[in-house]
């Protein structure tokens, strides 16, 4: 009995030494502030998140405690929304920070955590790096273009300071492989591109520096570690690459970034957060994207991860509106045969839109009160002129408004001497859910078989596609 007492002992105290183990304490001391609240933040994804607030004493001391264990990161003592400092939260638990807010990273105190200490060195080093560049670049645009020799050893400066930066990184990697600071160093490194193979013409392949820097974009970055999360670069890099490297890129087709996109994701999925946030993210870039034709890689998107049960982070409720989404884009994606509209036109007659006749059939979707209506609609009327007869063109007008003789005012007003149906006379179904139609003027271009060519477009837009597609058709 005396034995199984102190067993019982002996289990709670070593289960209480565990558990003080795991508790976090963070003290700091700030000279400049006292007699204040400050709040303690952590950065995750594009945004920061408020962890805690901290009375600070009159000394300018406070203490921050968590008796669970802490989401590892960057996270930020936040003085005021102008004024804050960050520190890294990892495997050091137990630590002191001590500034003063005349400069906060330069006079920085790091006291029982060594990575701090070297994230804090890292930060000062590159910023006086940094310092020295800015001042050369400052010399630089105050010398005159007469004086080519001092520029080119000036900028020589630039490349020599620049690369003893690359040079300390590679150390602090080398030398610190699992930190959170080498974590992202190696994130945020930008591919040194090769010069450019020479073609069988003769000249250096013009593609090859975009197509390396696009599939090295990512060369040293772990997408098994979440800790990437909640750093404050990771996020804008994943940005960058969707905004300006994949969608902005002529030479980029759709099939080619759903290989990318899928390749990233494949790799992030062996950790469950960081594959959770590569889905959300790009199921969110292309759900908001403007650019013609992306809608399908959304699409794509939700086929492959969440249709098929792999987003299971998800309610049913909001997993179910993403997939009926998709499911009514998908047969308005480029290159898919627009639905038939059959709808009662001026005369009180069944038009079906399948059965019009003409190489380029442009379907507009307006209202009467619609103020961009009244703006666009005219330059449209200017571009059915130019191209009825040399292109074989034609108009679908569907007008929204459920009142006839406002629908037929509007036509009046605006000359629109075309086909004008009444939408909500129809026997085909609700417009607005066919075509997903959410706001006016809306246009879609079909083709003589009725294949969505190109939709969402303005009128500059229109003339500009129009005039390409009938020269490519008089070529052929």
């Amino acid at each position: 009995m005396r034995s199984t007492f102190l067993s019982i002992l002996l289990f709670l105290f070593l289960n209480q030494v565990s558990s003080s183990q795991d508790v976090y304490t963070v003290k700091f001391r700030i000279h400049g502030i006292h007699d204040t609240t400050c709040l303690l933040a952590n950065y995750f994804g594009n945004g920061t998140y408020i962890k805690d607030s901290l009375k600070v004493d009159r000394s300018g001391r406070c203490v921050f405690k968590s008796a669970s264990d802490l989401p590892k990161g960057v996270y930020l003592f936040i003085i005021n929304p102008s004024v804050f400092f960050e520190f890294i939260i990892d495997n050091d638990k137990s630590f002191s920070l001590e500034t003063d807010t005349s400069d906060l990273y330069g006079k920085m105190v790091v006291r029982g955590s060594p990575e701090n200490e070297l994230f804090y060195h890292s930060i000062r080093f590159v910023k006086g790096k940094t310092r020295e560049i800015e001042s050369i670049q400052t010399v630089i645009k105050n010398l005159p273009n007469s004086d080519p020799d001092s520029i080119a050893s000036l900028k020589k400066e630039i490349d020599r300071l620049n690369d003893e930066i690359k040079a300390f990184n590679r150390d602090l990697v080398k030398s610190n492989p699992e930190t959170l600071i080498s974590l992202m160093i190696l994130s945020m490194q930008n591919p040194d591109i090769p010069e450019a193979p020479i073609l069988l013409n003769g000249r250096r392949d013009s593609t090859f520096a975009m197509f390396y820097y696009t599939n090295h974009f990512w060369d040293g970055t772990d997408f098994s570690d979440d800790r990437l999360l909640r750093t404050p670069g990771f996020h804008k890099k994943l940005e960058h690459y969707y905004s300006t490297v994949l969608d902005n890129y002529n030479g980029q087709s759709l099939r080619y970034i759903i290989h990318k996109s899928d390749s990233l994701i494949g790799i992030s999925q062996s950790n469950p957060e960081m594959f959770k946030y590569m889905v959300s993210y790009v199921t969110m870039h292309y759900e908001r994207c403007e650019i013609m034709g992306f809608d399908s890689l959304y699409v794509h998107m939700v086929d492959t991860y969440y249709k098929t049960g792999k987003s299971n982070w998800l309610n049913k409720t909001i997993s179910d509106n993403i997939i009926k989404k998709a499911d009514r884009l998908r047969p308005l994606l480029i290159g898919k045969i627009a639905p038939n509209m059959i709808m009662l036109d001026t005369n009180n007659q069944l038009v079906s839109m399948h059965s019009i006749r003409a190489n380029l059939l442009l379907l507009l979707f307006w209202d009467p009160d619609c103020g961009h209506c009244e703006t666009e609609i005219p330059k449209i009327h200017e571009i059915y002129n130019q191209f009825k007869e040399s292109c074989g063109m034609e108009v679908f007008s569907i007008c929204s408004d459920t009142s006839i003789l406002k629908w037929k005012a509007g036509i009046k007003k605006r000359n629109m001497n075309w086909i004008n149906v009444d939408g909500p006379r129809t026997i085909t179904g609700n417009y607005h859910d066919q075509y997903d139609i959410l706001t006016t003027p809306v246009v879609y271009i079909l083709n003589e078989q009725k294949v969505i060519l190109a939709k969402q477009l303005r009128s500059d837009q229109i003339r500009q596609f129009i005039t390409s597609y009938c020269k490519k058709k008089m070529v052929k």
